[in-house]
């Protein structure tokens, strides 16, 4: 008999609670995708990569145990275009563009603008391209960087940044119901008046889409989950949930390379006209603010046994 033989075949196995649970969660998924989202095409790649992960083997249930926080995530973020958040709470347009201008206005011929007015009249392909580049790194880098903490084993950092990521963009979707804004392309494209079935652009991203050729943005702003959600930006915040998780390793490259992607993130969500300072800024503090309850409410209090225990698991 071949080493090790044995204990592949045992971990082959399944039981029957195990079907049962993972029968019972996807009539759960699928009722809730049908009767309120959409049944789509990537939705059934990766429901089938996902149930591939958790009945090959045991190695790999533990990683789609892992894997959970971000299917929440996802599954979550998905679920958002059912329930516009402008049916919820007024939306913020002017009001948002003038304490823009009233904060972090800056002089262009005579008149205070917006830093996204500013550089309407200040592009280049230097910084069509920072921002393009940084802007895809929005969510494959938080969860790229969670692979590679989970698969050199570093289980703890792992929980660590995967809780952060999640529930800092948690928080966020929280706050699109409670303050619904407006990016700064929709003034340019609607005035301050509501239209709720604006669709979303890629607004000044599309000069990266013609540096490169391909409509890397305009294809992924099309299918955006919602046109009103500016504050905060995640696509601040994730880059920053990069850095904060990093300082747990002392790597001072890793953490240099984080702070640069963030500080090109923050640059893109404003030179790319879909943030304003505020937006970002408001992005950073929810990241924070994410930092602290894993730091401190997860980790310090009696809820880190579940964590240890979620830890045994992956």
């Amino acid at each position: 008999m071949v080493p090790g033989r044995k204990i592949t075949q045992t971990n082959m196995t399944t039981s029957k609670k195990q079907y049962i649970s993972a029968l019972v969660i996807s009539l759960l998924y699928f009722s809730w995708m049908y009767l309120k989202v959409e049944i789509r095409l990537d939705h059934l790649i990766s429901y089938a990569f996902f149930a591939t992960l958790y009945f090959y083997n045991e190695r790999t249930r533990k990683f789609f145990f892992a894997m959970c926080p971000f299917i929440v995530y996802i599954t979550v973020y998905d679920s958002l275009r059912s329930f516009p958040n402008y049916m919820y709470n007024t939306i913020h347009i002017e009001d948002l563009y003038q304490l823009e201008k009233q904060f972090f206005g800056v002089f262009l011929d005579g008149s205070i603008v917006t830093l996204n007015e500013f550089f309407a009249h200040h592009q280049n392909r230097v910084f069509d391209l920072i921002s393009g580049i940084s802007y895809m790194s929005w969510v494959p880098m938080p969860i790229g960087f969670a692979m590679y903490l989970y698969f050199t084993n570093r289980k703890e950092i792992y929980l660590n940044m995967v809780f952060l990521f999640v529930l800092t963009n948690l928080f966020g979707f929280v706050i699109y119901y409670f303050y619904p804004a407006a990016p700064p392309w929709y003034i340019d494209t609607c005035g301050f008046e509501f239209h709720p079935d604006t669709a979303c652009i890629a607004a000044r991203l599309s000069n990266f889409d013609d540096l490169v050729g391909w409509p890397v943005f305009a294809k992924f702003y099309s299918g955006n989950a919602n046109v009103f959600a500016a504050v905060p930006s995640l696509h601040a915040a994730n880059p920053v949930t990069c850095l904060l998780a990093s300082f747990q390793l002392k790597n001072r490259i890793l953490t240099a390379v984080f702070f640069l992607v963030s500080c090109g993130m923050w640059f893109g969500a404003i030179y790319g006209n879909h943030h304003y300072l505020i937006d970002v800024l408001s992005g950073g503090l929810t990241a924070l603010v994410a930092f602290f309850a894993v730091r401190v409410i997860l980790r310090k209090t009696a809820l880190n046994k579940y964590m240890v225990k979620y830890e045994s698991i992956i």
